[in-house]
């Protein structure tokens, strides 16, 4: 039977994925002989040749690649492990890491924080916003527990536990007093007389737009301001003549302040988030981190209510 211990396996990743000695002895806190001894003495064990060892560096054997695919699994596992073992012995985890689209962002923030801090006051919690691509890749990379984004852009991964839930429809808005609250339903075409505010657009939503507003796929949308951040556009937009496209549910309290107005678009097609809820496949959370994802659904379903 082969001693392929946790620590040797590290040792030949490590080295595959820096292709140096010398930077994968440093990544795994040893000597650069003994590095050396290490792989050496798997390659012995295993009666492969899983490095090319060369001038320019170090290369991966067609053996080794296989060999370095299976030691990631087992040492994702091993972490799960260790993880699932402290979770266990102190019924409680230190901190809470949640990723947000920008709009699930305005729907969920402050009122989750608020939520989460009175049930676990001791957890530290970190809050992530950006697009969904970049946050899949932070929940893949086991720097998020979860991610709450539009179901359209997560990629289909079984490594992703996805749920979806229900859907918030979305508007176009503008500051109260705007030229184009006052007119009643409006067509889309007269959208494009005023400039436009956004959150950075995925492929599939640009697509739509473009659509919506009949611009030829060639031409620009013509977005005005661009930002991650939602509070940011809509204080632009309280602010300018500027339109912005979004959910109800993210503008519900400008909405019900009279300080932002809902365009009626007589031919606009009936558009809007689906949100998803996203974890990782078969990975335990931690019991506030189960509290987080919760609450979130809850306050989610609620916004989502008020404003059918």
């Amino acid at each position: 039977m082969h001693d392929l211990s946790v620590r040797r396996l590290s040792h030949v990743v490590a080295l595959a994925e820096e292709r140096s000695f010398a930077r994968a002895a440093e990544r795994v806190h040893l000597s650069q002989p003994a590095l050396s001894r290490s792989i050496q003495a798997i390659e012995e064990e295993l009666g492969l040749r899983l490095f090319d060892r060369a001038v320019r560096g170090v290369a991966v054997t067609q053996a080794g690649k296989a060999v370095v695919e299976r030691a990631r699994r087992v040492l994702f596992e091993a972490s799960c492990l260790t993880r699932d073992v402290e979770l266990l012995k102190s019924h409680e985890a230190g901190e809470v890491r949640m990723g947000f689209g920008p709009y699930p962002t305005m729907v969920l923030m402050p009122d989750l924080l608020v939520a989460l801090s009175r049930r676990h006051p001791a957890v530290e919690m970190k809050v992530s916003v950006n697009q969904g691509m970049q946050m899949v890749e932070m929940l893949l990379a086991e720097q998020l527990d979860f991610l709450v984004t539009d179901r359209r852009v997560l990629p289909d991964n079984p490594a992703l536990a996805i749920k979806s839930l229900k859907r918030h429809d979305g508007g176009w808005f503008a500051r109260a007093g705007h030229p184009l609250t006052r007119r009643g339903a409006v067509s889309t075409a007269v959208l494009r007389d005023f400039p436009l505010v956004s959150v950075p657009l995925p492929p599939f939503m640009r697509a739509a737009v473009h659509r919506l507003m009949k611009i030829r796929s060639h031409e620009s949308i013509g977005v005005q301001l661009e930002c991650n951040d939602l509070q940011v556009l809509k204080s632009f937009v309280e602010q300018t003549d500027a339109l912005l496209f979004g959910t109800v549910s993210s503008v519900r309290r400008e909405l019900a302040a009279g300080t932002i107005e809902r365009i009626e678009v007589a031919d606009s097609p009936r558009m809007g988030l689906d949100i998803a809820l996203v974890v990782l496949a078969e990975r335990t959370m931690s019991p506030a981190g189960e509290v987080a994802v919760t609450l979130a659904q809850e306050l989610l379903a609620d916004a989502q209510k008020a404003n059918v």
